[in-house]
């Protein structure tokens, strides 16, 4: 066998091997590709889906935040009522009120937690707004009334507390992307 036999036979068996080893090689690529095409596809799926879940949480707190402080300010302005109309002492609303008091108070504390500062700024606006009515109602009943204490501060209490309550409404809609942001 000559030399120049000899090195061809090496260069084909070299390049045959080569060949086997590329083709392992580029198969190996192509199936890590596609192993980290899945990865990505899972990921982005996770993430929907935990996304799709805070929004339904949120969603949820807010139709309580939202029926709880409306039902609050109800219970607030029937007492108010109540008080006004009956005679002075009477308990009148006064069991309904603090259970709806309790409730929102709940939801409020709830909200705190999940609720993004746009939407908790304009919760706490409402919040103030509805436990000084509370507070005024409180004071009026228990006769430790301070300057500015009347049930007709209670009622332009109640009418601000309305219009926070529209505004936590808006805030919590455009969280939701139900509505555009003003």
């Amino acid at each position: 066998m000559s030399t120049d036999a000899l090195i061809i036979a090496v260069i084909g068996v070299c390049g045959t091997l080569a060949a086997t080893w590329l083709t392992q090689w580029s198969n190996d690529r192509t199936r890590q590709r596609e192993l980290d095409h899945a990865e990505l596809q899972h990921r982005a799926t996770y993430e929907e889906q935990a996304q799709d879940a805070r929004l339904t949480i949120r969603r949820t707190a807010y139709v309580a935040l939202n029926a709880s402080a409306r039902q609050y300010l109800t219970a607030l302005r029937n007492r108010a009522h109540a008080w006004e109309s009956t005679a002075p002492g009477s308990n009148q609303g006064a069991d309904l009120l603090e259970e709806q008091r309790a409730s929102y108070r709940n939801c409020y504390a709830e909200a705190q937690m999940i609720v993004p500062d746009t939407v908790l700024t304009a919760a706490r606006a409402a919040n103030a707004e509805l436990n000084e009515i509370y507070g005024i109602l409180r004071r009026l009943e228990q006769g430790s009334v301070r300057d500015g204490d009347s049930l007709s501060a209670v009622r332009s209490r109640v009418d601000a507390a309305r219009a926070l309550l529209h505004d936590l409404r808006d805030a919590m809609r455009s969280d939701l992307g139900v509505t555009e942001t003003s």
